[in-house]
């Protein structure tokens, strides 16, 4: 009786088995970058002609954080500017490579930068004649989640400006705080529209249960 078929069946069946899997099938890391308090999320590896969309998750339902089915031309990224710094976030990168494959890499765990306390806000440019920028950083509202931790914090927020007694002379801004910096536009008068003395000024930023205190030098 002739078994060479059955064997021959076999041995191709484990060799199959015994293969080594190949490379593709492993799924790439990614790499966090900070772009002036903002991070970029980037799926390591080169994937040009790929279409992909990048979608975030807390621990609830992921989001889409680009638009769908974008062309990637090199690197597959989001820059994500809903992402605080000290919070952790899930990641997940749906590709359709060209070659027509459906691929998908994560969720992933990322932390971004480190777990910020305090608040801060800086003069641009560095002293005030009629206007210019606030820039307020606020690292520490990852750390304040609503109750639901799957939606991003919602501090309530108020930037003020007062005078050397501690007076208020005028609301520079009022809102929610959603992410880790924001600019509010400074122009150098009061509430009343008055032109502001040379001299120091103080800004007060209270986001949630914080407040900080930062200076002002107006000049003329």
């Amino acid at each position: 009786m002739n078994r060479s078929g059955p064997i021959a069946t076999l041995l191709v069946l484990f060799a199959l088995v015994s293969a080594p899997q190949v490379a593709s099938a492993q799924s790439p890391g990614v790499r966090v970058d900070d772009l002036d308090g903002v991070p970029r999320i980037t799926l390591e590896g080169s994937w040009a002609g790929s279409r992909y969309t990048i979608l975030r998750a807390d621990r609830g339902t992921f989001h889409p954080v680009t638009e769908a089915n974008s062309l990637c031309t090199g690197d597959c990224f989001v820059v994500d500017p809903g992402a605080l710094a000290g919070g952790t976030y899930q990641y997940r990168f749906d590709l359709l490579t060209p070659d027509g494959r459906l691929q998908q890499y994560g969720p992933f765990d990322v932390t971004i930068g480190a777990a910020a306390v305090g608040l801060s806000a800086r003069v641009l440019p560095g002293v005030i004649r009629d206007r210019g920028t606030l820039r307020v950083v606020a690292g520490l509202a990852a750390g304040d989640r609503a109750h639901d931790p799957s939606q991003p914090t919602r501090l309530d927020a108020e930037v003020t400006l007062h005078d050397l007694r501690g007076a208020r002379v005028r609301t520079l801004y009022r809102g929610t705080l959603d992410r880790l910096a924001f600019d509010v536009p400074f122009e150098a008068r009061d509430g009343d529209g008055r032109a502001l003395a040379p001299g120091i000024w103080f800004v007060r930023i209270r986001a949630g249960a914080h407040v900080s205190h930062s200076r002002v030098t107006v000049v003329r």
